[in-house]
């Protein structure tokens, strides 16, 4: 009998999932272990392998689809199939009739498809090359450089949103980092996904292109320039958003949406934000932390001297020791001393955990993630950093598997790079505290009588008050100020100290 493909459960909090790029096609055929597509969860995009082997006869969910757990994504035939047996399972489905097999792939890498020839749906395959006559030379030829779409272009200008445009997850970060319409940029990847190269390239030319990008004063892409000639529209009446603050496709888009809706819709309204996976999880577990969780406050100010000193003469021996790595480590040691802080309530009672897990709260574009360092507990400081950078590149590169987010018991969550001098985060459920790490200022401080600069941070703690009071609360945190103001005890462990 056929299978259906259904949307999997890739984390124990999953309950949808976003289509990032289906790796195969209509009518290829798929071995068991092969890579079939890349899913968005809650947690991390990550890549789901075929379960069968067989032929791939029918993709009932799209690129950019949002579909729950259980929900029939495709149609695989098994090699023993009768043509009845999967058309029945297609017409229950509502599928249609099942794909002819796809031609053999041909050798040499597919060119890169123009801008004037992107598709005006991303779900539809773009067509399949026919095979070249003669074998094609060992080594494949060297691509040409990207360029920019021209400004004759006949580039269709309504598009889908470039948040449903076929993208690889880093292609898609890269272009949200740098402000890029995925829209103005031609794929070269599986059945017309942008890569991180075309991106890359596009940025690149963007950059050398030797044609005006600018209408009077404003800056803009070539495929904008066009579309405002066509449409007559002024571009001064438009922010651009593009890189280096170019109007771009998208920005006109957005703009013409505005002016054709209703006046009180364009005075409250603009575009609307598409929420990841990731960030809808975090949103509902927010709430649920603030709704549920009975919060309460404390800070303390830390003289940051001493432990700004430690770390530079860690750096000056050639140890790439950050503020972050001494933070956790203390954190880490102050836990040890107080073990109540690092439990959590359940069932109407308190639970103490055993390690101690720091979750570590990175921005990735537009997302919040916290990675968890396992095991601190008595961990040297030189194995805290090496652990810390690699879950941090990691999530960077989002490349985070499930398991790094995965039983967090304390969270730091650092806002200092940000100038900000003092705030609270939200605990993140089951967890008890977060640690908030403010900015190192220069303040005004009296010692032994004579007022001098010094240099000083703030650190808050919000915590549940079922599970600690303000007196535990209170000592915990004088606790981590003594470490960070007396840091020789953070190289206890390490080699050498």
């Amino acid at each position: 009998m056929p299978r259906e493909i259904k949307m999997p459960k890739l984390s124990d909090t999953m309950e949808e999932g976003t289509l990032n790029v289906w790796r195969k096609r209509e009518g290829d055929r798929i071995e068991r272990g092969e890579v079939l597509l890349e899913v968005e969860t809650d947690k991390a995009d990550m890549e789901y392998e075929a379960y069968v082997a067989g032929t791939l006869v029918k993709i009932l969910a799209r690129e950019g689809e949002t579909v729950s757990v259980g929900t029939p994504i495709a149609v695989v035939r098994l090699d023993s199939d009768a043509d009845a047996e999967v058309n029945a399972l297609l017409e229950k489905l509502g599928g249609g009739a099942a794909a002819a097999p796809a031609a053999p792939a041909p050798q040499s890498p597919a060119p890169v498809a123009d801008a004037d020839e992107s598709p005006a749906e991303p779900a539809a395959a773009p067509p399949v090359a026919a095979p070249p006559a003669t074998p094609p030379p060992a080594a494949a030829p060297t691509p040409a450089p990207a360029a920019l779409p021209p400004r004759e272009s006949r580039l269709a200008f309504w598009m889908p949103d470039p948040d449903r445009v076929r993208a690889t997850p880093r292609a898609r970060a890269i272009a949200a980092e740098r402000d890029v319409d995925l829209s103005e940029i031609a794929g070269s990847g599986p059945e017309g996904a942008v890569v991180v190269s075309d991106v890359e390239g596009y940025l690149q030319a963007l950059e050398e292109s030797r044609e005006p990008l600018v209408s009077g004063d404003v800056p803009a892409t070539p495929v904008a320039l066009r579309i405002a000639d066509e449409h007559g529209i002024d571009l001064s009446r438009v922010e651009g958003t593009g890189p280096g603050g170019r109007v771009s496709k998208r920005d006109l888009r957005a703009w013409l949406d505005r002016e054709g809706g209703a006046p009180e819709a364009v005075a409250l309204h603009g575009d609307e934000i598409k929420l990841s996976q990731k960030r809808k999880f975090l949103i509902r577990q927010m709430v649920e932390s603030k709704q549920q969780t009975p919060h309460f406050y404390i800070s303390m100010e830390v003289d940051a001297e001493p432990v700004d000193a430690l770390r530079q003469r860690l750096k000056e021996e050639g140890s790439r020791v950050s503020w972050t790595h001494l933070i956790v480590k203390a954190s880490a040691q102050a836990l040890e001393a107080f073990p109540d802080v690092n439990a959590t309530w359940r069932d109407g009672a308190i639970l103490r955990y055993k390690p101690i897990n720091i979750a570590v709260a990175v921005a990735v574009g537009d997302e919040l993630v916290a990675p968890v360092v396992k095991g601190c507990e008595g961990r040297p400081l030189d194995s805290i950093a090496k652990a810390t950078d690699a879950l941090i590149e990691r999530a960077r590169d989002r490349k985070l598997a499930p398991e790094d987010y995965a039983d967090g018991t304390f969270t730091i969550s650092n806002l200092g790079m940000f100038g900000v001098d003092a705030f609270y985060a939200i605990i993140t459920p089951p967890q008890a505290t977060v640690l908030s790490v403010s900015r190192m200022r220069e303040v005004p401080v009296v010692v032994d009588g004579e007022v001098r600069v010094g240099r000083r941070m703030t650190f808050g703690l919000a915590v549940d008050h079922r599970v600690l009071d303000g007196a535990k609360a209170s000592q915990f945190l004088a606790e981590l100020k003594a470490r960070l103001e007396s840091p020789d005890g953070l190289l206890e462990g390490d080699d050498g100290a």
